[in-house]
């Protein structure tokens, strides 16, 4: 788990369905992280949405917009833009019961870490 999910309130991680290391949240709660990941200036690198079935989960749509915001060093501004589009997104593809999103994000920290094990 990451940065993000470190900050999630508990009853949030609750209200999810984990797979694997990743957290499937329902609409309300993903509308949730997405809010505190920019209070803790946490990326929205994109989302996947999924039907929660008992066999796995079934891919049902995916963000498309993180080419559209590249970081020009302004991590803040970054984080803000990308995550405005997160909360667009997925405002445009809500979901009811059992349904679910997975959001990839990254921290400045994290994001760092990265790029230095690709030096």
């Amino acid at each position: 788990m990451g940065d993000l999910e470190n900050v999630l309130p508990d009853e949030m991680k609750q209200n999810a369905t984990v797979c694997g290391s990743e957290l499937v949240l329902p609409f309300s709660e993903a509308l949730g992280a997405i809010a505190l990941a920019t209070q803790f200036r946490i990326a929205v690198l994109g989302l996947e949405s999924f039907k929660i079935q008992a066999s796995g989960l079934q891919t049902i749509s995916y963000s498309g917009y993180d080419d559209d915001f590249p970081s020009q060093g302004d991590w803040t501004a970054y984080v803000n833009a990308m995550n405005s589009e997160a909360e667009r997104w997925i405002r445009a593809n809500p979901l009811d019961r059992d349904h679910g999103y997975i959001l990839t994000t990254t921290s400045e920290r994290e994001f760092a870490k990265l790029r230095s094990r690709m030096d």
